[in-house]
């Protein structure tokens, strides 16, 4: 099982200024043929987005692509996605708003679905994707998933939780997670934490992030920070150079009995 999280910020590519004069609007045919690519080239059974797109959108991508889709919607403008090859028994979305914006539970995206990865298995797939700049809202965030980790557990103990943290590893998420037993997919097989924010121009940051539960920490055999053509360049910056996002995914792989 190949598992990945990916922020794609909105589909606009990296520089967009640049990205825009070859694929147009984020909503375009062209856009999302270009995408299509860039998903299938990361090869995921399971593939998880931030900073996402319409739904018209994803659903035209992930229908061309003849795979499942959840989308998990942001009380701002950034929603979640989740494209899969197993079927979706599922889906629930705590990014919920209110008509007070300070009663927003979370500032971005946070959703699970419940998947059938065989007539024996369930796995639920938690997406977040935390405030970037208050610490304070980013620990109240990082409590409210470690509650819906425990509510979830109750359904299976296989859980992963991945997404952009938006966070170094010393704050409060990490803890929980780290807590409840989770491990860190690059920490565990993957050769360390590594940047997945290292654009030229854009200040490293170690902000993307896979964890998995205990129940599923012996299957875990690799994990790398996808730095192929198209996702990165070395820069300098140049007139017509741009990659698919200002991240880079993270990708992990299981192998399940």
């Amino acid at each position: 099982m190949r598992i990945g999280t990916y922020n794609v910020f909105g589909l606009k590519g990296y520089p967009p200024v640049e990205a825009a004069k070859e694929l147009g609007d984020p909503d375009s045919e062209k856009t999302a043929a270009h995408f299509q690519k860039a998903f299938e080239e990361l090869s995921c059974d399971i593939l998880v987005l931030q900073e996402g797109v319409s739904l018209h959108q994803i659903q035209r991508i992930a229908l061309s692509m003849g795979i499942n889709v959840a989308t998990f919607p942001s009380p701002i403008h950034w929603p979640g996605h989740l494209l899969t090859r197993y079927p979706i028994l599922e889906s629930r979305v705590f990014s919920h708003t209110a008509p007070k914006s300070e009663e927003r539970p979370f500032s971005r995206t946070a959703g699970a679905a419940l998947l059938e990865i065989d007539e024996k298995t369930r796995m639920w797939v938690f997406v977040v994707h935390l405030h970037p700049g208050i610490v304070e809202l980013r620990d109240r965030e990082a409590d409210l998933v470690k509650h819906r980790v425990a509510e979830l557990s109750s359904i299976t103990e296989h859980i992963v939780v991945l997404g952009d943290f938006n966070c170094e590893v010393d704050e409060r998420i990490h803890g929980h997670l780290k807590k409840m037993g989770f491990a860190n997919a690059m920490e565990t097989v993957g050769g360390g934490i590594q940047r997945t924010m290292d654009t030229v121009g854009i200040q490293p940051h170690f902000i993307d992030h896979i964890y998995v539960s205990p129940s599923l920490k012996s299957y875990l055999t690799k994990a790398e920070v996808v730095r192929w053509e198209g996702f990165r360049h070395n820069g300098p910056q140049r007139k017509g150079l741009w990659v698919h996002s200002d991240h880079l995914p993270v990708v992990a792989e299981l192998t399940l009995p």
